[in-house]
């Protein structure tokens, strides 16, 4: 009976373990990130200074990341403190950003994209309509929506081990991004996420 015991404390022991370690995994925070309003981007994707669980994290995170000074990716999965959800709809705001190329895409909270019929994903500095200013909006949502409109459906997987507590987040990925993308990604200038409505 004791040895059932020391059995059973061990696999609950070892459990909980798996699904911390996959909570922090799939968080990909404490790794050298940093905030910028709700963006967040980590200092050691893609540098020398990635430690075993940042790679963990890289890689089960589907991120295809190259050398720092190569590019920049910047996550945001909440507004305000309030998780991103298909339950409500969202505009993105801006303008052109100091890098050769960037884009914005909608990812599932499970790390894949999310499906739609339009097989719509993402926009990015070369296909978005911008105004007069040279200004951009992209709405985010269920609802077919006038202008850019990036639809969101049905989260992937499971959901037994959705540990984030939203349905997606928004990657801002820039390739060869300037000085204050690469030295102050806390106070660079990135796009304004803000929520317009849930049903």
């Amino acid at each position: 009976m004791l040895i059932l015991k020391i059995i059973a404390a061990i696999l609950l022991s070892v459990s909980l373990s798996i699904v911390l370690f996959m909570v922090q995994l799939k968080s990909n925070s404490g790794f050298g990130s940093v905030s910028n309003g709700d963006w967040t981007t980590s200092l050691d994707t893609g540098s020398e200074n990635a430690g075993v669980m940042q790679k963990a994290a890289v890689a089960i995170g589907g991120l295809l990341a190259s050398k720092r000074e190569s590019s920049i990716y910047y996550r945001l999965s909440t507004i305000d403190g309030k998780p991103l959800t298909i339950n409500c709809s969202y505009r993105i705001e801006g303008s052109d950003y100091d890098a050769n190329w960037w884009s914005i895409t909608v990812y599932g909270w499970d790390n894949y994209l999310l499906p739609n019929k339009l097989q719509r994903y993402s926009y990015n500095n070369d296909n978005l309509t911008r105004d007069d200013s040279g200004n951009w909006t992209v709405r985010v949502g269920a609802k077919p929506q006038n202008g850019d409109w990036l639809p969101i459906g049905p989260v992937g997987g499971d959901g037994w081990n959705n540990f984030s507590g939203h349905d997606f987040d928004l990657l801002l990925r820039l390739y060869t991004p300037g000085t204050a993308y690469l030295q102050a990604p806390s106070t660079a200038v990135l796009p304004k996420v803000v929520e317009e409505g849930c049903s």
